[in-house]
């Protein structure tokens, strides 16, 4: 559970798609061969250090970037590593648009009645589309450590982090990064206070998503850092089994950011709409506020929705196909010295959902309600199961 915690990488992540191998490979450290996977039982310090289990788990996967170019993703996940519980998952992305290493460790711990502990170090290199010639390029670096603990409500976690980012663009600069740039500096560096909350009551492994989930995180970039900020995101999913063979629900997504002390909002921790799990039929990070050149600026204040009816019309074997129809409506406004303060922009189609055993596919066909925003009809992602 402890891998919801994704925060950090809301603003620039892109939906992923698993289209290759994934496995499970049980391996001792003292054996050529490998022995049977099974839980360790009554394990010792000095045991686990003797002879550590470790399970890995290797995948291939491609993303959709603008212009439905594909990314290749490598992910290698380690449990089970030195004592019972913990996990370290390493991840590398390669892309026209990214670079990016993350490394997050979780393991148990007794630490003040929380149950958990992880510690994520993230480096990137991210270009983002500002206009059809302009790019920003930032590179970034942080570090965050999150304690959680699971109580009747959901999981509950507090934490703090460190990051640092030094922002540059390709064919000059777009007015917004100008000011940016004068009045906060080149390279900004926060050190957030976290918290967080999230309470799962979906179905796990179904063939249709059926159950709720909501949750909310805030951020509070205080005086350590030379940028002070407040961000609050909520969020919600509903859906309910309608026969058998079918589920519809809906699901939305509320965000607010601010700069204190009379700081601009921190360009990474922006809104950039767009893209699945924001407004489908529209590119990742195209949806926003924009300058006086027409770049994209990212947006302080956030509101969008989904609603969908899911359909198990058929199988291949035993793989369910599942038919989906669904609407996604988003507005993305506020920022400071805009001349567009306030985008919203709508979306219906069509999708196709296919289980596999590496994860969940899912394909969409969405038309767009803006055809002079930047759209993209065909967009996919994938994950472990509906939750």
């Amino acid at each position: 559970m402890i891998s919801n915690m994704r925060m950090l990488l809301d603003r620039h992540r892109l939906r992923i798609a698993t289209l290759a191998l994934m496995t499970a490979l049980p391996f001792d450290a003292k054996a050529v061969s490998a022995p049977e996977q099974r839980p360790p039982t009554a394990p010792s310090a000095q045991a686990d250090n003797a002879n550590p289990e470790l399970t890995l788990s290797l995948s291939l996967e491609l993303s959709t970037e603008p212009g439905n170019e594909a990314a290749l993703v490598g992910r290698l996940v380690r449990t089970h590593f030195l004592i019972p519980g913990d996990q370290l998952e390493l991840v590398q992305r390669f892309g026209n648009l990214r670079k990016e290493f993350l490394n997050k460790y979780v393991r148990p711990t007794n630490f003040l009645g929380f149950g958990l502990v992880s510690h994520e170090v993230r480096l990137a290199d991210i270009r983002q589309f500002i206009t059809s010639e302009k790019t920003l390029r930032s590179s970034q670096a942080s570090y965050r450590n999150l304690f959680a603990r699971q109580t009747g409500l959901g999981l509950v976690g507090v934490g703090w982090g460190a990051e640092a980012l030094r922002l540059d663009s390709e064919a000059g600069l777009a007015p917004y990064l100008a000011n940016y740039i004068a009045r906060e500096g080149r390279t900004s560096h926060i050190v957030p206070l976290l918290a967080y909350w999230a309470y799962d009551r979906r179905q796990a492994d179904a063939t249709l998503p059926v159950g709720h989930y909501d949750s909310a995180a805030s951020e509070w970039g205080g005086f350590l850092g030379n940028i002070r900020y407040a961000k609050v995101d909520v969020s919600h999913e509903s859906f309910w089994e309608i026969s058998p063979r079918i589920s519809a629900g809906f699901g939305f997504s509320l965000g607010y950011l601010k700069g204190l002390d009379g700081h601009l909002s921190p360009i990474t921790k922006r809104y950039f709409g767009g893209g699945t799990g924001s407004v489908r039929g529209y590119e990742y990070g195209s949806l926003g506020p924009t300058d006086t050149s027409g770049a994209i600026m990212g947006a302080d204040r956030k509101a969008s929705g989904t609603a969908e009816v899911l359909w198990h019309a058929f199988d291949i074997g035993q793989t369910p196909i599942v038919l989906s129809a669904f609407i996604d409506r988003g507005r993305f406004y506020g920022a400071e010295n805009s001349a567009v303060s306030s985008v919203a922009a709508g979306a219906s189609g069509l999708g196709i959902s296919v289980p596999v055993s590496f994860g969940l596919a899912r394909f969409s066909f969405a038309r767009a309600s803006d055809e002079t925003l930047r759209t993209q009809r065909f967009q996919f992602d994938a994950k472990a199961s509906w939750r």
